[in-house]
């Protein structure tokens, strides 16, 4: 017989693989950050490239040294991600980094951002923001569960 930690564990497990799958058919999500007076401000972004729930890649611009996500960023690293999909939803909380990879900017890049981004990842604009989740919320199929990572 099944202890109740052993069927708690199952049923996050459960929601954690329905959660991946949502966001392997969404395309865009939610990232807020906070801004330079101390109020969220939630973009709706492109997912460049997503594993699972727990590390989200956005391509995004550095237009102003004053506002804008990228200079939130540089500030604070807390931030938040959204996925909604036909009335499920994950919701993550977590710190952004900013990735100087080469060899991984130019595997997240799409041909598409040319018209934001000149030179491609050589723009001095360009930047790839990784999203490392530390608490997800889960609203999936009527069953809602919070969970802590590292």
């Amino acid at each position: 017989m099944k202890t109740a930690s052993e069927i708690q564990k199952e049923r996050t497990k459960e929601l954690e693989e329905k959660a991946n799958a949502l966001i392997r058919k969404c395309n865009t999500a939610t990232l807020t950050s906070i801004n330079e007076k101390g109020y969220p401000r939630t973009c709706l972004l492109s997912v460049a490239k997503a594993e699972g729930f727990s590390d989200i890649y956005f391509v995004t611009s550095k237009r102003s040294d004053i506002n804008g996500k990228v200079t939130h960023f540089e500030k604070n690293p807390k931030a938040s991600v959204c996925y909604f999909l036909e009335g499920d939803s994950v919701t993550l909380i977590g710190n952004v980094e900013f990735i100087e990879d080469r060899e991984l900017q130019e595997a997240v890049w799409n041909e598409t951002d040319r018209r934001f981004f000149k030179k491609g990842v050589d723009d001095p604009k360009f930047r790839l923001i990784k999203f490392h989740t530390v608490e997800a919320t889960f609203w999936i199929e009527g069953k809602f569960r919070t969970c802590k990572y590292r």
